[in-house]
């Protein structure tokens, strides 16, 4: 019946059938074969009231303004804000223990929004206007995988793919290939051999260097540096790289890090979003493109 619902509810988004019932009917060869309830999942509306690290009590929707902007630095399109908004508060209440949010759980930066009414004193209204509306448009709305919700799992910019964990079976490998076109896409970094000697603590004056993992999406996964096995992710954060696809470049006295894309790679590409957004996708589209296998919790099926 789960594998069912998956189905109807995917159908219903990527057709973008505005469905305003409870129950769907699969029939087969003109017989009814099986009815379904899509709406049985528990609702949690922007007003619902939740202590914030048993302290601060907010509403649900002052918890995602704050999430928005804590997080987004960028303008968007008003249907990619609507499918982040719907993977923050799906982060939100996959971390909720009876009404506590611990912010220690949350994978996202974290102010109140009222800071940002000093960050931001000429275009505030103007940016709270538009998060409000991503959230009020979205109200109730959360994405399961296995009638669970799911992880938020986004990045600024794909190499031009997506990354596919298997550890997140939600994530999937995916073209997005508008993310080539934003400025950053690629960077160039260069160290010093002693200085990166020194960031990853290695001893000997000649070490051999050598990838031993890739992953489908043409990022490092793994690398040997000497007799030392470490992360391409962890190298990423000691060398402050903004991605794992990285092509090393090795002379004499330094080397050379040219990276694509800023950011994990998995889930949602907000550059790639903001893109289909332009190309008319609605945040459900969105959501289904950079998702496989989930469902949309809805206040009332459509």
């Amino acid at each position: 019946e789960d594998s069912l619902k998956q189905k109807a509810t995917n159908y219903l988004i990527t057709h973008d059938i505005k469905f305003k019932g409870n129950k769907v009917i699969f029939v087969i060869n003109g017989v009814e074969a099986k009815a379904i309830n899509l709406n049985k999942y528990k609702i949690y509306l922007n007003k619902d009231l939740f202590v914030v690290d048993n302290k601060e009590k907010m509403t649900l929707k002052e918890i995602l303004l704050s999430l928005l902007f804590s997080n987004l630095s960028i303008d968007l399109e008003i249907e990619a804000l609507k499918a982040i908004t719907v993977l923050y508060r799906s982060e939100v209440i996959s971390n909720l223990k009876d009404e506590n949010l611990n912010l220690l759980n949350i994978s996202l930066a974290f102010h109140n929004y009222n800071y940002y009414k000093l960050t931001y004193k000429e275009t505030y209204k103007e940016k709270v206007s538009i998060y409000n509306r991503a959230i009020d448009e979205t109200d109730g709305e959360y994405l399961l995988y296995n009638n669970k919700p799911i992880k938020c799992y986004t990045h600024l910019v794909s190499n031009g793919y997506t990354e596919e964990n298997p550890n997140i079976p939600y994530t999937v490998r995916k073209e997005s290939l508008w993310d080539l076109t934003y400025p950053n896409y690629m960077q160039v970094k260069s160290y010093k051999t002693i200085d990166f000697k020194k960031k990853l603590n290695i001893d000997r004056d000649d070490f051999n260097l050598k990838i031993t993992s890739i992953s489908n999406s043409n990022r490092i996964k793994e690398l040997e540096i000497g007799d030392r096995k470490i992360e391409a992710s962890l190298l990423a954060v000691y060398l402050d790289l903004p991605s794992t696809d990285i092509t090393i470049i090795v002379k004499k006295d330094y080397l050379t890090f040219v990276t694509r894309g800023i950011g994990s790679g998995l889930g949602l590409s907000i550059i790639g979003a903001d893109n289909l957004a332009e190309l008319g996708f609605n945040y459900r589209q969105i959501l289904n493109y950079y998702f496989k296998e989930v469902s949309l919790v809805v206040k009332e099926a459509r």
